[in-house]
């Protein structure tokens, strides 16, 4: 498949993008989610979207429409 420029710009305009950071004084809690991803295989991605689903569900937070 081909890349393309003008195709490329479109997708970059419908995606959603959210993005964490861990301090230096957050070093341990980075360890700790670096440890358990590479336990389980997961994504940081996979996870962290996850966690957000099973929150927004268990706080009856709908798609809205």
């Amino acid at each position: 498949m081909a890349y393309s420029k003008e195709s490329q710009a479109r997708y970059k305009k419908k995606i959603v993008q959210y993005s964490i950071k861990y301090s230096l004084q957050e070093q341990s809690e980075s360890s700790r989610l670096k440890a358990y991803l590479e336990q389980t295989g997961q994504t940081a991605n996979s996870y962290i979207k996850g966690l957000i689903k099973a929150d927004l569900d268990s706080k009856g937070i709908r798609i809205p429409c």
